[in-house]
C-alpha cells in the first residue's frame, strides 16, 4: 500500500481501500487538520489552560513551601549548601527566588504564573517546531500530544519548577537540529545547572556536533554555561546535592518499590512506608535493603547503556532529522527515569517535550505507552497508601515506561541502517 502523497492533506491516515470513499473518515479528518492547523493549535492550548487555571487557586503544596524557604533563607544571607542542606544544582536558585520579587504574601501564586508562562513558552515552541519540521496533519501532533497529557499533572504541574529543564531540554534540541551547537551548549548548561539530569545528552550532542564539524563551538556554550557553577565552587560547596541525593533509599513510586510492595501485599515479605524529612515517602523493610544495592546498580548500567547506545546512534544515523534526534536523546532520559530508585511524580514532565516532538517521525507504539503513563497518574497522586489496586496500577505505570524505553532502544539500532520505504513513509506521516 502507497503512501499518501502530502497533495492530499490526509498525510496517509485514510484507509484507502480502492476509488469509492473510505469507510472512516480519518483521511478527511487529517485534511480539515492540515488546513487550519493554527486553528487547532489555538484550540489546543486554549483546552489545556482550561485545565490548569483553575488549579492557580489550589493550596501550597510542600515542594513549593521549600522553593519559598529557600529564596526567604538566600535573601537573609543563609546560603544554600553552606548553611543549609539543598538538594538542587546552583542555577535553580533564581528560579525559587523570581517569584518573591512580585512582593511578600503572594509566593505561590506568583509561582504558578511562573510555570505556567512557562509552561506556554513549551507549547509555542512546539508548535514552533511541528509547523517546521511536520508534513500536514502530523505537524500538529507534538503540540497535541503535550496538551493531552496535561489533564492528567494537573495536581502537581503548576507547583514544581520541572518546566524549566524541561523547556532548557526541548530548546536544546530544536538548536542543535538547526545546528546552533554554542547555544545549544549554552542550553544544555543551563539545564545541567537547574536539574541535573540533561547532563545524560553531553555525549550524544558532543557526537552531533562533531559530525557537523561543529564540535568546538558545542564545547565553548557547553563549557561557558558551566562556568559560573565552576567558580560559585571557590564559595559555596554545591557538589553537595549530589550527596544529599544519592543517599536516598527506594522511593514509592519506583518501579523497584512497585515490584516490592506488591510482594508485600501478597503476604510474602514485611515492608512499611515511612516518611523521610517529611519531603517524601520511601519503602524498608529487610527486602528493601537487601534490593537498594542491586537497583542502584542497575540503574546505573541501564543509564551508562542508553547514554552510548545514544551516542552510538548520534554517530551512525544516517538521516539526523528533528524527530529521530528527538528519540534518540529520549532513550537515556528514560532510562534515568524508570530505573531509578527515585521516582517522584514530577519526572514525566521531563519526559513529554521529547515525546511530543518524537510524534513527528516513526512508530508511535513506544511514545502511546509514554501518554499512557501518564494517565495513569491521577490514581495514583496523590497517595497515603497503595493497597493491592493502586499498586498493580503503579506497577502497570512502570512497566509501560519500561516498555517503550526498550522499543526505543530498538528502534534507534534502526537508524543505522538504509531507510527503508516504510520508514520514509512513517517519517512523512505516510503510512505503507
Amino acid at each position: 500500500m502507497k503512501a499518501a502523497s502530502p497533495e492530499s492533506g490526509a498525510e496517509g491516515l485514510g484507509d484507502q481501500r480502492g476509488p469509492g470513499r473510505p469507510w472512516w473518515p480519518q483521511e478527511r479528518i487529517a485534511g480539515l487538520v492540515n488546513r487550519h492547523r493554527q486553528a487547532v493549535a489555538v484550540v489546543a492550548i486554549m483546552a489545556s489552560l482550561a485545565f490548569l487555571i483553575p488549579r492557580l487557586d489550589a493550596p501550597m503544596q510542600g515542594d513549593v513551601r521549600l522553593y519559598q524557604k529557600i529564596a526567604v533563607d538566600t535573601a537573609h544571607g543563609k546560603m544554600p549548601y553552606r548553611d543549609r542542606i539543598f538538594e538542587y544544582p546552583p542555577y535553580a536558585i533564581p528560579l525559587f527566588q523570581a517569584p518573591s520579587l512580585t512582593g511578600k504574601g503572594n509566593y505561590l501564586e506568583s509561582f504558578m504564573v511562573f510555570v505556567l508562562a512557562g509552561d506556554v513558552l513549551v507549547k509555542m515552541m512546539l508548535i514552533s517546531i511541528g509547523f517546521r519540521h511536520g508534513c500536514g496533519a502530523r505537524s500538529i501532533l507534538p503540540l497535541a500530544g503535550y496538551c493531552a497529557a496535561m489533564p492528567f499533572l494537573g495536581y502537581f504541574y503548576l507547583q514544581r519548577f520541572d518546566i524549566f529543564p524541561a523547556l532548557a531540554c526541548l530548546a536544546v534540541v530544536w538548536l542543535a537540529c538547526s545546528e546552533k551547537y554554542f547555544l545549544g551548549g549554552l542550553g544544555l548548561a543551563a539545564g545541567i545547572g537547574v536539574k541535573l539530569y540533561p547532563v545524560l545528552w553531553a555525549l550524544p550532542l558532543f557526537v552531533l556536533a562533531y559530525r557537523q564539524g561543529k564540535s568546538r563551538q558545542f564545547l565553548i556554550g557547553l563549557s561557558g554555561g558551566l562556568l559560573p557553577i565552576a567558580l560559585l565552587g571557590f564559595f559555596l560547596p554545591w557538589w553537595r546535592f549530589a550527596e544529599f541525593q544519592s543517599a536516598r533509599g527506594i522511593h514509592v513510586e519506583s518501579l523497584w518499590a512497585s515490584l516490592i510492595w506488591l510482594w508485600k501485599l501478597l503476604g510474602q515479605t514485611e515492608l512499611h512506608w515511612a516518611s523521610v524529612q517529611g519531603k517524601w515517602t520511601e519503602v524498608h523493610g529487610p527486602l528493601a535493603i537487601t534490593i537498594l544495592p542491586w537497583a542502584r546498580g542497575v540503574f546505573l548500567l541501564s543509564v551508562l547503556v542508553s547514554v552510548l547506545v545514544s551516542a552510538w546512534a548520534a554517530a551512525r544515523c544516517r538521516r539526523l532529522s528533528i524527530g529521530r534526534t528527538a528519540r534518540i536523546l529520549l532513550v537515556p532520559i528514560l532510562a534515568f527515569v524508570v530505573f531509578n530508585q527515585v521516582f517522584s511524580p514530577q519526572y514525566l514532565i521531563w519526559l513529554l517535550p521529547l515525546t511530543a516532538v518524537s510524534c513527528l517521525e516513526g512508530s508511535a507504539w513506544s511514545l502511546l505507552a509514554i501518554l499512557s503513563a501518564v494517565m495513569l497518574t491521577p490514581i495514583l497522586i496523590p497517595a497515603l497508601h497503595y493497597g493491592l489496586f493502586d499498586t498493580t496500577v503503579l506497577l502497570a505505570r512502570n512497566l509501560l515506561l519500561v516498555g517503550a524505553w526498550g522499543a526505543l532502544v530498538r528502534e534507534i539500532f534502526g537508524f543505522a541502517a538504509p531507510d527503508s520505504p516504510k520508514l520514509l513513509a512513517q517519517s512523512s506521516g505516510g503510512v505503507v
